[in-house]
């Protein structure tokens, strides 16, 4: 099943969002998945069956082309828009059709994977506010000199509306990287949690020996966990 998120604005305007898992009337808690470059929707949702708990409905917002920006992550910000700004409006967009559906950001689960973890990452520091957890996975903020990022401020991007500010108020967050990620350095995975948990998360940092890139078994064991804790409740 797939709609169109129509709130999107710039290159991924009218993005598709693919929906899985549980009927939507049926749904307690979602859970949002952001592909790498070159993934898809489709791919991510399926693998997100490994996780998959009665109650859960899956939404995936499909990039442009299969893909989220434009450069490398690590490039000045100002070089990924205004595709960057666009894809964190596809994040916006997925957990407003959760709330149509009426499940609250507070029950929504965020998971971004490689160039999608960064979009992940981005949308927590420009559009904080408490959420029912979140999987930066192989993933960091972008720009060159993420340490020095904010939560709350959307360096780089001229839109006021994307200045929000606040905190995201204990938010699980949950940043898994490699010790020798070929993509991501740890120390950017690093800056990257300290950013977050200056603005308010409750940081898990988990960087393993390797040189693995993307979604371990470990990774989703821990997304199964915190999903069947919000089930709970």
């Amino acid at each position: 099943m797939t709609r169109t998120l129509s709130t999107v604005e710039g290159p991924h305007a009218d993005a598709e969002l693919v929906v899985g898992g549980a009927p939507t009337a049926a749904a307690e808690v979602a859970v949002v998945l952001l592909h790498g470059r070159g993934g898809t929707a489709e791919g991510l949702i399926r693998l997100a069956d490994a996780v998959y708990r009665p109650g859960v409905t899956l939404l995936a917002p499909a990039a442009r082309r299969s893909s989220w920006f434009p450069a490398a992550h690590d490039e000045p910000i100002e070089t990924n828009e205004p595709a960057l700004s666009s894809a964190v409006d596809c994040v916006a967009g997925a957990v407003a059709a959760a709330e149509e559906i009426g499940i609250p950001p507070e029950r929504v689960v965020l998971v971004g994977v490689s160039q999608g973890g960064c979009v992940l990452a981005e949308f927590l520091c420009r559009r904080p506010r408490r959420f029912g957890g979140a999987f930066v996975v192989s993933a960091a903020l972008s720009g060159p000199n993420p340490e020095n990022r904010t939560v709350g401020r959307a360096d780089g991007d001229a839109r006021q509306r994307d200045r929000e500010t606040g905190s995201l108020d204990g938010t699980p967050v949950s940043l898994d990287a490699t010790e020798a990620d070929p993509y991501v350095p740890r120390r950017r995975v690093e800056a990257t949690a300290s950013v977050l948990e200056r603005g308010g998360a409750a940081v898990d940092l988990r960087i393993e020996p390797g040189t693995e890139h993307g979604l371990s078994d470990a990774a989703l064991d821990r997304i199964g966990a915190r999903l069947d804790v919000l089930l709970d409740q």
